[in-house]
């Protein structure tokens, strides 16, 4: 359950005095896939010339982990932290065992404590994630974002667009979309929200305007993430419409939401990420 770590930060735009900020990542893998591994390598940066220590939590989509602590102590004015595998650093640092380390994904939260840090922009993060089919072989591009800051009133719907392609014929590249939601762990004031949330998916057709397939509903708990893969797959949605629409609306719970699409070459195993809006 995400607990900001004792609540020692203030939100991006936050009118009272700061105690650092926080920024998420809804996806960090360290995953054994059927026929590839994906590992994520990752860039913490100091923007300032003013020391900060940087604290985390880390959980995993099944919430089988949830570990927190201090991932790095005061790092430096403009100074930067590189982790070439950020989930097998945490298990060298005994965060996590050899086994979680050697399959998981999930969320993870980053907060800079310097207390003059309030604007969102003193440091930052990124990732980049990779696979590869036969280990020590070099790996694909792969995909990179930049942690998003938490700010007060957030997002409680997404959309998207969503593609599948893999049952067509000819030269387009053949492509599956998986949909990943999370439960940011905080309302629009900012407080701390533990309460879990139920979010309601719906498709629509854009040649048509229409609804199609199920809505399905999931439910999150605070920090949480779900991944929903092979979404044409699960359910049961036609191939004859590669491209849809997917909504999500919150229908229980106060907390802010995030998504993201991951839209997989079914040839490589590359993907493509982006975050939904």
């Amino acid at each position: 359950m995400r607990t900001l770590l004792a609540g020692v930060f203030a939100l991006v735009l936050a009118l009272p005095a700061s105690a650092g900020f926080s920024v998420d990542f809804p996806l960090v893998m360290g995953l054994a896939g059927a026929s590839t591994r994906f590992y994520t390598a990752m860039d913490i940066t100091n923007n300032s010339s003013e020391v900060t220590d940087v604290t985390f939590e880390y959980i995993s989509d099944n919430l089988a982990i949830d570990v927190a602590g201090v991932l790095l102590a005061n790092l430096p004015g403009h100074g930067n932290f590189h982790a070439d595998d950020f989930i097998q650093y945490l298990a060298a640092q005994g965060f996590l065992t050899p086994a979680q380390a050697a399959n998981t994904k999930g969320t993870l939260l980053l907060t800079f404590t310097n207390p003059s840090f309030a604007t969102g922009t003193e440091a930052s993060a990124t990732l980049r994630t990779f696979n590869y089919v036969t280990p020590g072989q070099r790996p694909s591009i792969g995909f990179a974002y930049r942690a998003i800051p938490l700010r007060k009133n957030g997002l409680h719907t997404l959309t998207s667009v969503v593609n599948d392609t893999h049952a067509t014929v000819g030269t387009l590249p053949r492509v599956l979309s998986h949909l990943g939601l999370e439960h940011i762990g905080i309302d629009d004031a900012g407080n701390v929200d533990t309460a879990p949330v139920t979010l309601k998916l719906a498709f629509t057709d854009p040649v048509t305007g229409g609804p199609i397939g199920p809505q399905p509903t999931v439910t999150l708990q605070s920090g949480q993430m779900k991944q929903l893969n092979d979404l044409w797959r699960t359910y049961g949605l036609p191939t004859a419409s590669t491209s849809l629409l997917v909504s999500v609306t919150e229908t229980a719970g106060t907390a802010q939401i995030r998504g993201f699409v991951l839209v997989k070459d079914v040839t490589t195993n590359d993907l493509s990420f982006y975050l939904m809006q």
